[in-house]
């Protein structure tokens, strides 16, 4: 099983907008292959901090997500969105196949790395 941790910081006033976006990745993602968590929670603290919590079945079916057309909108959408890069920690479980780096402060790739 694979986990994925991402951090969002949102800018205040396209909040609204940005929530519509992550609804319509929510409903997308839990039905695809292998995706077996996909939630956004909203920090106690400031509302604008934001953390997406995935499970995946695997480490093939986290790349899938990646490559899949709806992230591929998502990502070209979301940095008109935020105040800093999204920051992403991925966990696998003993045994689990792992791949190369995805680095959000470069442009978008369709790579994970897993740690």
């Amino acid at each position: 099983m694979i986990m994925v941790q991402s951090t969002f910081y949102l800018i205040p006033e396209t909040r609204s907008d940005l929530l519509v976006l992550m609804r319509d990745m929510v409903k997308v993602s839990r039905k695809e292959t292998g995706c077996l968590k996909y939630e956004y929670f909203e920090g106690i603290s400031n509302k604008n901090h934001l953390i997406l919590v995935q499970e995946w079945q695997s480490a093939e079916c986290l790349q899938n997500h990646y490559q899949s057309k709806h992230m591929e909108k998502f990502l070209s959408q979301l940095g008109d969105f935020l105040l800093a890069p999204v920051s992403t920690r991925s966990y696998a479980s003993q045994g689990e196949k792992v791949f190369s780096s995805l680095n959000t402060n470069k442009p978008t790739s369709s790579e994970q790395i897993l740690h």
